[in-house]
């Protein structure tokens, strides 16, 4: 393989994160693929409420009073596609909603294992930097990494369980409302017994920050487990998550400041720029209702998907990059990307002395 990518294996610097999307930007066989999966396991469940509302309006309504009321409500009740139309059609819009139910929760499933699959790709294509056949290695490291990446995620589920437990739980509870501020059992639910609500609505920002900031922490620390595990061929989650753990410990910066800034791109360009976008689109949807605005606000929106997983690619670059910088390879766990063999976009065969020992 080619070192197309590796950057910044020495102390990394503020730039990681504009050095990640460029290079996720690149990889762009890798994300295309991902989005498209994703995108395809959508399309069931659009296509149904799709067909079922056609089947509804038929040829009752005019196109562009379907349109708005779809997405307003309109002043004169005879042409209203909310309240009435949905009172008239409930036993219909009903069996819908209960198909999509069970639709939507057997896909998110199958999402939530191809992104296992995908993180394991991303991996796989950022660490050995393969110069052809990307597709290829992205099911190659999600085939090889799947069962790790799966435990871990489990993991993360129960972590962020625990996350929520702590702070909208008993912890909470007992901790601020019963110890600190000696607020009685009994009105732990609706704490009017404190002096104004301003104290209410200050203690709920703190709550919900809080929050917020534990469960980006506990995500932070499953990227760099994820990368860990992936560079140096580690088995055990348990050891690669304390150890990713012990690292973010030590360099606080270096690990979440390109996460960080990571974040901030997404949202700025996500709720800024698309969000202006599709404001402007909807706004001249109800003006004159047509085909093309609906058609550009879905552009808009997979145009969101796409940044998403580009970012996401990103992320597992950075952390690799801090990462190569400050987990150094040692006698017992040496560096399995180091030297290989084997052409561009293929099998690789790690070197040593003993021989060449096979990697698939």
């Amino acid at each position: 393989t080619e070192n197309v990518d590796n950057d910044n294996v020495r102390r990394p610097d503020w730039l990681v994160f504009a050095r990640a999307c460029k290079t996720s930007l690149s990889r762009w066989k890798v994300w295309g693929v991902t989005w498209f999966v994703l995108f395809t396991l959508s399309l069931a469940p659009a296509l149904v409420t799709a067909s079922t509302y056609a089947d509804l309006v038929g040829n009752r309504y005019p196109g562009a009073e379907a349109a708005e009321g779809l997405g307003a409500t309109l002043q004169s009740p005879a042409v209203s596609l909310d309240a009435v139309f949905r009172k008239d059609h409930s036993f219909a819009l009903g069996q819908l909603d209960t198909s999509l139910g069970a639709m939507t929760a057997a896909l998110a499933f199958v999402a939530f294992l191809f992104g296992i699959f995908a993180a394991g790709g991303w991996l796989q294509v950022i660490l050995e930097q393969p110069t052809r056949g990307q597709v290829r290695r992205v099911g190659f490291g999600g085939a090889r990494y799947f069962a790790r990446v799966f435990r871990l995620a489990i993991c993360v589920l129960l972590m962020l369980s625990l996350v929520r437990w702590i702070y909208y739980g008993d912890p909470w509870k007992r901790l601020v409302y019963g110890l600190l501020l000696d607020v009685p059992k009994y009105d732990w639910g609706r704490l009017e017994t404190l002096e104004s609500e301003a104290t209410v609505a200050r203690l709920t920002w703190l709550r919900d920050g809080l929050a917020a900031i534990s469960f980006a922490k506990v995500l932070a620390w499953a990227i760099y487990t994820r990368t860990r595990l992936a560079l140096r061929d580690g088995r055990s989650v348990i050891a690669a998550g304390i150890a990713s753990g012990f690292l973010m410990a030590r360099r606080p910066i270096q690990t979440l400041r390109p996460l960080l800034f990571l974040l901030v791109l997404e949202v700025l360009f996500v709720a800024l720029v698309l969000g202006w976008i599709q404001g402007s689109l909807d706004a001249r949807l109800a003006e004159s209702p047509s085909g093309w605005h609906v058609f550009a606000m879905l552009c808009v929106g997979q145009a969101a998907a796409v940044w998403s997983h580009v970012t996401r690619g990103a992320h597992y670059h950075a952390a690799a990059r801090v990462s190569q910088a400050f987990v150094k390879p040692s006698e017992t766990r040496p560096d399995p990307w180091e030297e290989a063999v084997g052409g561009p976009g293929g099998p690789q065969y790690p070197v040593d002395d003993d021989g060449y020992h096979v990697s698939i």
